[in-house]
């Protein structure tokens, strides 16, 4: 599956609620936040069938929901579950649960922002949580999961994300593990899962252990029991002790010396006193030596039968377990114990897993602690299933057979083409190949291999992979993977080919033909989380935006995984690693500031200024800055812009008062200048955007007419900011109000105002539908064609150089501007190149090289 924060599903149906968007995505199930009939926002849990292998262990989950529901909602260490219920025609079923906190707002959710407050999103915002805090914490929950435990429910994946704040209270969360207490399926998080594997209250016990130490130190759990030195002093000293205390019994390795129950827990973190492993065993060599006095008294009363029947229970094995169908082989840490009906008498007080298998039925695990007194009998009813099981020998639809490995099956051999030859039949692909004997060492008979293009055998992978899901032998979570072994024939230490010499055309066969194996490999799922600094630039993945940093990925396939992160002004950046099943992978990038230029991208150059795509070009977001210009002025040693009287800090204004031909020379000098410090191209360049540029950039249509002159005004009743007149509040810099009391009387918009009585700086108004700012007022700018028409005239004096001036062409309103016609988006005016004013400067567009 794509990891993405986006479902891959269809949004579900939850009666009496409507699913606004997904916020959490687990191995599991996903969580969507939802309205209910009335209003209220809810957290909706959806477990998908789908995701399970077996039909029998969704169906279990779904029994431990429907027992915790009512549970759930007598304690307030426990997320209220409000309504269970299931839609069989789209394959899930579903809780609905009180909403947590809102990261930043609290109980003031907003549908658009909302990110639940998880213990998980305080430490990321906060590092760590004081010693106070942190016992509170652990003694809601602590109590929570005892009051479960009583009930019967184990949760089996306390962690930090588990962990909610509703109201400000802690309470423990994503039940989608709770299961019936024995229920002894290995489900878990590496590092809060407890050493024996969990299934009991002393492994819930461990793992809430685990995250106080991760909350208290701002320290990863796999570093436990490393403790960083104590923060807090006076009585904050004395509860990060008391804490620490708690925190190392709850982790012990050995679930004996760990509180006897999470009960216990809680009361030690209220620093109440209790019996700690030694005092403990004491008291029970006391009551076994009370017992035996007891026993030689009870001895003298008891009659035979009653002495045979004592002898009869001390010879019972420990542990019994039977199955249906009998004769199930029993392995534990890879030893064959024997098989169904079997009886153990495993070491007293070691949690110990036996794992049940048997040819056609899917292998499981039952965990058991010895106890003498409490001889215990497993009756196992083992499932049925096609799909390849550890540590047993297993064949696909295609009568292929298959080894078990450490990590899934292989094949015992090559592909045969008896077997490649169905897939060209399936498929109607033509063969490209060779068939070669092989002969496996020890074995008489050769098998014909196929020695084909590595196209085709990719193919032919894909091709059974989709065949023996259909078939049912493959879960969704299966697939074939590609063993590749180059044959040169009678030279491969793995296989002996024929006697014979190989053929004439042997060297003419092209390099990537291969024998190949399969290899079956099951996908597993496990959680990223990608952190920047800068927080907030842009996650992809296979080129698919999935959000910004930070960001938790809680579904993604284990494996090698790449990211890329992408912000405005940095260096795009490549995050790569494996994940493990089950683990979260934390994967952090230190952008660097982008420096050279990336088409299609927006960027900043070497003045700061921002550039955004347009099409084959990149265009200046804003006007360029007088101080900008000011360092080609000091530089060049050319005429200064003139400075617009009695406005200070025009560093950020508009340059205003430049020729076009100055504002072409500032282009070139900017060009040859960013071309030496290697931010652009050798071939790159700045210029002034076209007329047809600064159209498409205001947001006209195509237009009518062979140069500005015909296009002048033509399209009308359309201005920058929309169709409306007078102009929005606030749009651009025009002759508003203001501008008119300062200048006394002068025309200007009425009811217009836009606070900037004179110039104003290049940011000081919003931008338009595109992004860029100042197209529709400010001052009015530069483009690179010339107006054209009956206005070509050449102008009777000449320039310096001796070339008459043509009639250039002028877009957008200024600060001056009032009149309606000359604010339309299609206006222009044309104006001398040699001229200047003070109402019209430019901006400009970085071209790739090799623009015509």
């Amino acid at each position: 599956m794509n990891p993405s924060t986006a479902s891959d599903r269809s949004r579900p149906r939850i009666h009496d609620h409507e699913t606004l968007k997904l916020i959490g995505r687990g191995a599991y199930g996903e969580v969507w936040l939802a309205k209910s009939v009335t209003g209220v926002m809810r957290a909706v849990k959806v477990v998908w069938r789908s995701d399970y292998d077996y039909v029998e262990a969704f169906e279990r989950e779904f029994e431990a929901i429907k027992k915790y529901e009512p549970v759930s909602r007598r304690h307030a260490g426990l997320v209220p579950v409000l309504q269970v219920g299931r839609n069989d025609e789209e394959g899930f079923y579903y809780y609905v649960m009180e909403l947590a906190d809102d990261v930043e707002e609290g109980r003031e959710i907003k549908a658009e922002t909302y990110r639940p407050l998880t213990l998980t999103a305080l430490l990321r915002k906060e590092g760590r949580v004081k010693s106070a805090a942190c016992l509170k914490i652990g003694e809601t929950v602590a109590e929570g999961l005892h009051f479960m435990h009583g009930q019967g429910l184990i949760h089996r994946d306390v962690k930090p994300s588990n962990l909610v704040f509703i109201d400000g209270v802690c309470r423990l969360a994503d039940i989608g593990l709770v299961a019936l207490l024995g229920q002894r399926s290995f489900v878990g998080t590496e590092g809060f899962v407890a050493p024996e594997g969990p299934g009991t209250a002393q492994s819930d016990v461990f793992s809430l252990g685990m995250v106080l130490y991760e909350a208290s130190t701002g320290k990863d759990r796999l570093d436990f029991p490393d403790l960083p030195s104590a923060r807090e002093s006076g009585t904050g000293l004395e509860q990060w002790r008391l804490l620490h205390r708690v925190i190392c019994r709850a982790c012990a390795q050995r679930s004996t010396e760990r509180f006897s129950s999470a009960g216990d827990m809680a009361l030690a973190l209220r620093g109440e006193r209790v019996r700690d492993g030694a005092s403990l065993r004491k008291w029970k060599m006391a009551m076994i030596g009370l017992a035996a006095v007891l026993a030689v008294g009870l001895g003298i009363w008891m009659n035979a039968g009653e002495r045979i029947t004592t002898a009869m229970h001390r010879t019972q094995p420990l542990l019994t377990i039977q199955s249906l169908p009998t004769g199930v082989e029993v392995y534990s840490n890879g030893l064959k114990l024997g098989v169904t009906p079997l009886g153990l008498n495993p070491l007293e007080g070691v949690a110990a897993i036996y794992q049940m298998r048997m040819s056609g039925y899917r292998m499981q695990e039952i965990e058991f602690t010895a106890n003498k007194k409490q001889p215990a009998t497993y009756e196992v009813k083992m499932e049925e299933s096609k799909l390849p099981q550890p540590g047993e020998r297993w064949m696909n639809s295609l009568g292929m057979s298959f080894l078990p490995r450490q990590n899934g099956h292989a094949s015992e051999r090559p592909v045969e083409m008896r077997f490649f030859d169905g897939f060209l039949k399936a498929s109607g692909r033509t063969f490209e190949g060779r068939v070669v004997p092989y002969v496996i060492r020890g074995e008489k008979n050769a098998a014909y291999i196929v020695v084909v293009p590595s196209a085709d055998a990719e193919a032919f992978r894909s091709w059974l992979t989709d065949a023996d899901r259909e078939k049912g032998l493959l879960a969704t979570e299966h697939h074939y993977e590609l063993e590749t072994l180059p044959f040169v024939e009678g030279v491969s230490t793995e296989m002996r080919g024929p006697e014979s010499p190989p053929p004439a055309d042997a060297d003419d066969e092209p390099t990537d033909w291969q024998a190949f194996s399969l290899r079956v490999e099951r996908q597993g799922y496990g959680g990223v989380l990608v952190q920047s600094n800068p927080p907030g630039v842009s996650v992809f993945q296979s080129g698919e935006l999935l959000g910004l940093t930070p960001l938790e990925i809680s579904r993604v396939k284990t494996g090698p995984v790449e990211f890329e992160l992408r912000g405005d002004g940095y260096t795009d950046l490549i995050l790569e690693g494996t994940l493990v099943e089950n683990e979260m992978l934390e994967l952090f990038g230190d952008m660097d500031v982008r420096r050279s230029v990336t088409f299609g991208r927006e960027w900043r150059n070497s003045m700061g200024l921002r550039f955004l795509p347009l099409g084959e070009v990149l265009m200046g977001a804003t006007e360029t800055r007088r101080r900008d210009y000011m360092e080609f002025a000091k530089e060049t040693n050319v005429r200064r812009p003139t400075q617009i009287a009695n406005q200070p800090k025009q560093a950020q204004f508009p340059v205003a008062g430049v020729s076009r031909e100055e504002a072409v020379r500032y282009c070139e000098w900017l060009t040859k200048r960013e071309r030496e410090l290697g931010l652009i191209g050798v071939a790159d360049r700045y210029r002034l955007p076209t007329d047809e540029e600064w159209s498409r950039a205001v947001g006209l249509p195509l237009e009518r007419g062979k140069d500005p002159a015909e296009r002048n005004g033509r399209i009308r009743g359309v201005y920058p900011w929309g169709y409306e007149w007078p102009p929005p509040r606030m749009v651009d810099n025009f002759a508003d109000e203001s501008y008119g009391r300062r200048m006394g009387g002068e025309e200007f918009i009425a009811g217009y105002d836009d606070r900037q009585p004179g110039p104003s700086g290049v940011a000081a108004m919003p931008p338009g539908a595109k992004g860029f700012l100042g197209l529709a007022g400010n001052v009015s700018e530069w483009v690179s064609n010339d107006f054209g028409g009956s206005s070509a005239l050449k102008s009777e004096e000449g320039s310096k150089d001796g070339k008459k001036p043509v009639m250039g062409t002028v877009r957008g309103g200024n600060w001056r501007t009032v009149n309606a016609d000359e604010l339309l988006s299609s206006a222009r005016i044309g104006m001398m190149e040699n001229a200047r004013s003070d109402t019209v400067g430019f901006r400009m567009v970085l071209a790739k090289g090799g623009e015509r």
